[in-house]
């Protein structure tokens, strides 16, 4: 029986597995290897505190970052206000000095009319 073989049928029969796994966890130097590799990716107390130092060393650079972040941003929505009142207030210009030559326009049409019929009394 080759090794594939062998491979395939532990991999399809529960009870050998788990015999296996026995076989193998019971031997001493089986077991610290295999306890020594799962150590290799554990993480120690050393390592979390190191990782939390980390983060809390980046947390003010990101604040600030962010805070940039929104400073350009109410700039730039600033500026966009800033031009929108001046639109508006040409605009607002614009229909003071139309309203005052459709008033202009509207007295001498009436007045001309009126003033030459009283001058030719």
């Amino acid at each position: 029986m080759s090794w594939e073989e062998f491979l395939d049928k532990l991999e399809k029969d529960n009870r050998a597995r788990k015999r296996l796994a026995e076989i193998i966890v019971t031997d001493y130097d089986v077991r610290i290897a295999l306890i020594n590799a799962v150590l290799r990716d554990v993480a120690t107390k050393q390592d979390i505190m190191e990782m939390r130092n980390e983060v809390r060393g980046e947390i003010p650079r990101l604040e600030n970052e962010f805070k940039n972040y929104v400073d350009k941003r109410i700039e730039d929505l600033n500026k966009k206000i800033e031009d929108l009142n001046r639109r508006i207030d040409d605009l607002n210009n614009l229909v003071r000095v139309s309203l005052i030559a459709i008033i202009i326009t509207l007295a001498t049409t009436i007045l001309v009319p009126l003033i030459l019929k009283f001058l030719t009394f």
